[in-house]
């Protein structure tokens, strides 16, 4: 908190008063990068086709708005005029989006869950494993849950994506990533593309910290993969590796149904 002074003053020199305050920016890594990162997702979600005119967008995780800014201020989602509706548990990341991104697109409204979470909403009431997203179901086009499952364990896991499948309209497709192996053996080795260990083995998941669990949490591959066939959500291939791993899913319709997104996914690969 105490850096959020200079990095004001350093904002304001170089250009990028639009940016969170650090002590907001810091939490969703790289704060000397925050446009870089927002900006690669929305290329890639551009490039995926994944928005279109009127795209009912749910960010699951939105922090101090990375992601939602550029979507909310960049010319082409723009015209597309999508609605976005961002949560987190997050008081403070909320409130600057709420005051910062919302008043230049109002299409795009924030909202706070309080969960508890050991770093981010120490005092929360709920938890993530039994929160109930305040959405009717099938209400969004797309979900996007970046850096989420890498902090979520085994039952908030089955749960947030239990919630996934039931927001997803039919055709729907939910972006998230995670830091992804093939056995547990292998999430203890580690892997440099994650650029982090996972030494504690538990169940299917294995943590980067014992004292901490939730500070970094690497899933078998195919422990995620069916826990979403469970809840009718089926993998668009293929999936992507890199610092953190990239599944997207989706909630098909009825074959006669078949929409243009899934088959536009398949055409870009």
């Amino acid at each position: 908190m105490f850096l959020d002074v200079p990095d004001a003053l350093v904002r304001r020199v170089l250009g990028r008063g639009h940016w969170p305050p650090y002590s907001l920016r810091a939490f969703v890594g790289g704060a000397q990068r925050f446009d870089d990162a927002g900006n690669w997702f929305l290329e890639d979600l551009l490039r995926l086709r994944l928005l279109d005119h009127g795209t009912r967008v749910l960010e699951i995780g939105c922090g101090c708005g990375r992601i939602a800014r550029p979507l909310a201020t960049d010319g082409r989602p723009r015209e597309l005029r999508i609605c976005y509706a961002g949560m987190d548990v997050d008081p403070a990341c909320v409130s600057w989006c709420q005051r910062n991104i919302t008043p230049l697109n109002d299409r795009f409204a924030f909202y706070h869950a309080d969960c508890y979470n050991p770093s981010y909403n120490s005092r929360g009431a709920g938890s993530a494993g039994s929160y109930r997203f305040p959405h009717p179901a099938s209400s969004f086009d797309l979900i996007l849950l970046t850096s989420v499952f890498t902090h979520l364990l085994e039952g908030e896991l089955r749960h947030y994506l239990a919630e996934v499948s039931r927001l997803l309209a039919p055709g729907g497709v939910a972006y998230a990533t995670f830091f992804l192996y093939g056995s547990l053996s292998d999430a203890v080795a580690g892997a440099e593309r994650h650029r982090l260990r996972f030494p504690f083995a538990r169940g299917h998941h294995a943590v980067n910290r014992e004292d901490y669990p939730t500070n970094a949490v690497a899933y078998e591959e195919g422990f995620v993969r069916r826990v979403a066939s469970s809840f009718g959500l089926s993998m668009l291939e293929p999936a992507r590796y890199g610092v953190q791993d990239i599944l997207l899913s989706t909630k098909v319709p009825e074959a006669s149904q078949a929409p243009e997104l899934i088959q536009g996914w398949h055409a870009v690969e």
